[in-house]
């Protein structure tokens, strides 16, 4: 039988704390599991954010008011925080312009020019705004920047490990944009390319550590970009 002395126990314990570092700084490979994690308070509400901005896109689209009354509620229901870290630009494009996110005052006040007069679309628009819930849901982050054309504009921001990370980016003119998302070791995780004006990615972190997104502006013109995150 083998006996342990206090020599031992400290030997024990010494060799277990030299041993923790290098595992947690164990990061090689391609951040991303192949198994849903859990959503978070934050991760909801980017998901409800960018889901209202694609609603918005719909109503607008097909000129449905009642549409647009939903994506502004919803948008109403997130807390936003501005971003301070505007990133880099980089590319052969250049000029300057105006980036402005979409609110859900600017959705409703656009569900009344879509109700085109009817009194009891109009009326609904007011009801819903009356009783907005003036951000419920909490975690959302959102960074507004121009990207002129030809250019690419670069954010870089820490995700947890067996959380989702949600990604939305909103492009506010027609021409198109792709978003592409990189883990610390620059492997792509996540990709959306299908120049819809509202574009989505989710990553699934193995470990906590940095991410970059990368909004492409392909064309020729500039355009105002609100990237939303948790």
């Amino acid at each position: 039988m083998v006996k342990f002395n206090k020599k031992m126990a400290l030997a024990l314990v010494a060799a277990s704390m030299l041993a923790a570092p290098s595992i947690a700084q164990d990061k090689k490979g391609t951040n991303l599991g192949d198994k849903e994690v859990p959503a978070t308070d934050s991760s909801k509400a980017v998901d409800t954010l960018t889901l209202g901005y694609r609603l918005a896109d719909y109503a607008r689209t097909n000129k449905d008011a009642r549409a647009m009354i939903v994506a502004a509620k919803m948008v109403d229901s997130v807390t936003v925080k501005e971003g301070t870290d505007k990133g880099k630009i980089e590319g052969t494009g250049k000029g300057t312009g105006e980036a402005k996110a979409t609110t859900s005052a600017d959705l409703f006040a656009e569900a009344k020019t879509l109700a085109a007069g009817d009194a009891d679309i109009i009326e609904a628009v007011e009801a819903a705004q009356a009783e907005a819930s003036r951000g419920v849901v909490g975690g959302a982050i959102r960074t507004v920047q121009y990207v002129p054309g030809n250019t690419t504009w670069t954010v870089r921001f820490a995700a947890r490990g067996g959380e989702p990370l949600v990604v939305g980016v909103r492009r506010d003119s027609a021409t198109p944009v792709d978003l592409k998302i990189y883990d610390e070791n620059g492997n792509l995780v996540c990709q959306d390319m299908s120049h819809n004006v509202t574009l989505y990615c989710r990553v699934n972190p193995i470990w906590t550590g940095p991410f970059s997104m990368q909004a492409i502006n392909h064309g020729g013109m500039g355009t105002g970009v609100a990237l939303v995150t948790n």
